[in-house]
């Protein structure tokens, strides 16, 4: 129910996208001080929503005012809100305020949300904080990442359930500059940039790719291979999950990276328990039947098989791993016994039997087990370095194990629970922590990103690890314009652990609107793009276009966002007409 209080909030103050304010005042009225008192209620450009009793301005003294809300609706909540315009560039954006409050039951707190042109939104409040009962002034602060594609921003003081409020000093900063003072930049859209510029930085940062044979095809990445030599991560994505010449072409770098520049690790967005219980069967099962166990139906293809086969024949000559960054909770007690191996230790017999017995109950989804089982796998941990048997794959297996089940424990104490993205990341850099390991990475271009692309959620990943490596992160785009491409229609995982759903096929869908597709298509139809050499041609990285970005459902309208391609990746291949990839044989 908290969650939908939430989600309340968010939506209603969504509804005044299309209010404009009159704003044009030298600077904005985040102290509440500018006040018409014959014509308004509320301080200039300030509005109101939700249920409270009274807003009203108070005076403080020394011509300094504050917002006073009062509220006798036990459950509701209400703001007092602001609009900020969005002609500012950064990463970062930070709203501070000083709050005083009493009697408060419920909460109080800071509240920010931001609209993007796509129409998804990213928010953050105080709400976990349960700031309540009484207590003078004390200033606050909360942080969102600014993205390009940001229309509308929105910095409220909120107060749910009863109590009286009052709200002062709110601030905004954008990478530690107040935007009282700083200067405003206009925005680059790409279909108001300069073809003939656009074309002649293509020109000079791209190269073509043949794809007439696979000799040719390879040969043409030379160029893009040898860039990538010193790189600890290159994170190879896709704007589909089912298209065919994108598995092709990651199986391609990714041979070439192992056995010509010593790369060793290829992770898949995949369930890490899912893909370490696939290689222990890569000697004993037919592939096929291991893929369609323990791979997403996505994955269920000629084209992962086609790596696969080469990964199962090449493992030990080139001393190389496969593993999997994303969650798994079916399997994950099948692979710690395995790895831990014969029991002859009573207490830890006991911890393992509580482990097994939650995790049957854990299929239900249940708050309270999920939180069991993540406390059973750090007793098992304790207990196993107590009795110095904790070897370093059972550390990784336990890593893995606390980092699926972890948010349950955020959820129950009311903490921010990471984000999808936010775990995948943390995976990969806890393999790269061993610098002996040079890693890939497949995974959609959504994840990969050098930065987020939208709410908060989308590109975490792949901003996180370059944030971390720097330029030891190689992010290379892999995107295409018209053709077919697979997908599944039903739920990617199921609760019995079956990955039984029917890989379908469509075409994809003619868009009017600016993509960046549309430009590279425009150039060429199979080339590879140094973003580096772009970027310096283009003299800025601040253009926006859209780009598709197709999950592995269907795609809808909703599956087209805006990014600024230059700071997104640092490789784009694109392959103007594709093919949808086949899935594996019955």
């Amino acid at each position: 129910m908290k969650h939908l209080k939430l989600h309340l909030i968010c939506v209603t103050i969504l509804s005044f996208h299309s209010i404009v304010y009159a704003q044009n005042q030298d600077k904005y009225n985040l102290d509440f001080d500018e006040y018409d008192s014959i014509n308004q209620t509320l301080p200039n450009g300030w509005f109101k929503w939700g249920d409270f009793k009274s807003v009203s301005r108070e005076n403080l003294g020394n011509e300094k005012y504050a917002i006073k809300v009062v509220s006798d609706q036990k459950g509701k909540f209400g703001t007092v809100t602001y609009r900020v315009p969005v002609n500012y560039v950064g990463d970062t954006i930070t709203l501070t305020g000083r709050i005083k409050h009493e009697n408060v039951k419920g909460y109080v707190g800071l509240f920010m949300r931001i609209n993007s042109n796509n129409g998804s939104s990213d928010y953050k409040s105080m709400q976990n904080l349960k700031i309540k009962g009484t207590k003078d002034w004390k200033e606050y602060a909360i942080k969102l990442p600014l993205h390009s594609t940001a229309q509308s921003i929105y910095v409220a003081g909120i107060l749910s359930g009863t109590g009286t409020a009052w709200f002062d000093d709110f601030r905004v900063t954008i990478d530690g500059e107040n935007v009282e003072t700083l200067e405003e930049t206009p925005k680059l859209f790409l279909k108001d940039f300069n073809k003939d510029i656009l074309d002649a930085a293509l020109n000079q940062a791209s190269m073509p790719i043949d794809l007439t044979t696979e000799d040719t095809f390879s040969l043409s990445l030379n160029g893009l291979i040898e860039s990538l030599a010193d790189k600890r991560i290159v994170a190879i994505g896709e704007s589909t999950h089912g298209t065919s010449e994108f598995y092709r072409l990651r199986e391609i770098i990714t041979k070439r990276l192992i056995e010509e520049k010593g790369f060793n690790l290829v992770v898949l967005e995949s369930p890490y328990d899912d893909i370490e219980i696939l290689n222990k069967g890569l000697s004993k099962s037919p592939l096929d039947s291991l893929m369609k166990e323990h791979l997403f139906s996505i994955y269920q293809t000629q084209e992962m098989k086609s790596f696969l086969e080469w990964y199962k024949d090449n493992r030990f000559n080139y001393d190389i791993e496969f593993k999997g960054s994303d969650d798994s909770f079916w399997v994950f007690y099948e692979l710690l016994t395995d790895h831990i191996g014969l029991v002859n230790d009573k207490k830890l017999e006991k911890l393992l039997a509580d482990l097994k017995s939650n995790i049957a109950k854990g299929t239900t989804a249940k708050l309270k087990t999920s939180v069991a089982i993540y406390h059973n796998i750090m007793s098992i941990e304790k207990y196993l370095e107590t009795t110095e048997t904790l070897t370093n794959p059972l550390k990784e297996v336990l890593f893995n194990g606390k980092s699926t089940f972890i948010n349950y424990v955020n959820m129950k104490n009311k903490k921010p629970i990471q984000t999808r993205d936010e775990i995948m990341a943390d995976r990969i850099s806890y393999l790269a922590k061993n610098k002996n390991k040079k890693i890939i990475v497949w995974a959609h271009n959504a994840h990969i990103s050098n930065e987020i692309i939208v709410d908060n959620e989308i590109g975490i990943m792949g901003r996180d690890l370059k944030q971390e490596f720097g330029d030891d992160y190689h992010s290379i785009a892999l995107t295409t314009l018209e053709g077919q491409y697979s997908f599944i229609a039903e739920r990617l995982i199921n609760g019995d652990h079956n990955y039984r759903e029917i890989l379908k096929q469509s075409d994809l869908q003619s868009l009017e609107v600016s993509l960046w597709e549309n430009l590279l298509a425009s150039y060429g139809n199979a080339f590879y793009l140094d973003i580096s050499t772009f970027k310096k041609k283009l003299n800025t990285d601040g253009i926006i276009g859209s780009t598709r970005l197709i999950g592995y459902r269907e795609e809808t309208k909703q599956d087209v966002y805006e990014i600024q391609l230059t700071k997104g990746f640092d490789s784009v291949i694109f392959i103007k007409k594709t093919n949808a990839t086949k899935p594996l044989k019955d």
